[in-house]
């Protein structure tokens, strides 16, 4: 449940405006927080809950500026946000500080709850020199803290949440185009870039969470509108293509990444603990799909 209340919106011209807000949150724990007890398919973790959790409750600040013009949009929004009893995964360890294996190729989490503040903000400028022409960048941005428990300080392993999103940049360069001779409409090409910085920022302790580096991938695609001579759409076909380059990576949200190679022995020599599974390569994928259309009307 969010309660959002705008505090304060003002246009200073035509092209600019402000826009502040204040949000009061609240969410309680769910059936798998409170009572998981066994494997989680497809996450290598069993999964416990606990019945101690209580609701979340957060309230966050946050303030927007609008610039728009004929050739550019500009936006920049940032926030912050207190979160008290934010539930989490950590994982658990044996007597003998190893890992607790409760069932074998499956690493065993907890749900646990601690203050948090996660504060950020995203900046995007869209250049549109000519109409069809845009030229779109944006980056985000998000911390998080972990406060802890009332009375225990939180060591430098524990500092960070874990499972929290790198910094994320994209930049698009999209043209947009109309062939109605050809019986073509709200066409497009486009070339992407999207760029995700390393996460050194982690929840290290008892090997819940390790640092991820860095990477890029280059995406493009095309797209439109197939008509008839009326010029009623008759289907829309898209090509999209992702990674093009194939690039081995991680993504730092990933569970995939956890994967071990070797269950039965995972810290052998012969094939050390490490991560497992990268993400996607290259993947090129075509989307065709057809409008319906019809009349609910009884005919008189």
């Amino acid at each position: 449940m969010l309660k959002r209340y705008e505090v304060s919106r003002y246009n200073f011209s035509d092209n600019f405006s402000v826009k502040v807000n204040l949000a009061r949150g609240y969410r309680a724990p769910n059936i798998a927080e409170l009572s998981a007890n066994g494997v989680h398919p497809g996450t290598n973790i069993y999964q416990i809950g606990s019945d101690q959790l209580k609701p979340e409750f957060s309230l966050q600040q946050d303030i927007g500026f609008v610039y728009s013009s004929k050739y550019a949009v500009i936006q920049l929004s940032v926030f912050n946000n207190t979160i008290n009893n934010y539930i989490y995964n950590q994982k658990l360890l044996g007597v003998n500080g190893q890992d607790s294996i409760l069932v074998p190729g499956n690493q065993t989490f907890q749900f646990v709850a601690s203050k948090a503040n996660l504060w950020g903000g995203e900046f995007s400028v869209d250049l549109h020199p000519i109409k069809p022409l845009h030229f779109e960048n944006s980056v985000s941005v998000v911390n998080a803290i972990n406060k802890g428990t009332d009375g225990k300080a939180v060591a430098d392993s524990e500092k960070y949440l874990p499972f929290i999103p790198p910094v994320h940049g994209t930049s698009e360069l999209r043209y947009n185009f109309n062939l109605e001779k050809s019986g073509i409409k709200n066409a497009f090409v486009k070339v992407q870039l999207e760029y995700y910085a390393s996460q050194n920022n982690v929840f290290s302790a008892y090997g819940t969470e390790t640092p991820t580096p860095g990477y890029s991938l280059f995406n493009a695609g095309f797209g439109g509108s197939i008509t008839n001579k009326k010029g009623d759409v008759l289907f829309n076909v898209y090509v999209m293509g992702n990674n093009l380059f194939n690039l081995v990576y991680w993504d730092h949200l990933s569970r995939l990444k956890y994967f071990y190679g070797d269950y039965k022995n995972p810290g052998s020599n012969d094939n050390p603990r490490e991560h497992g599974i990268y993400n996607m390569g290259r993947n090129v994928s075509l989307k065709i799909d057809f409008p319906l259309s019809y009349n609910l009307k009884k005919s008189s």
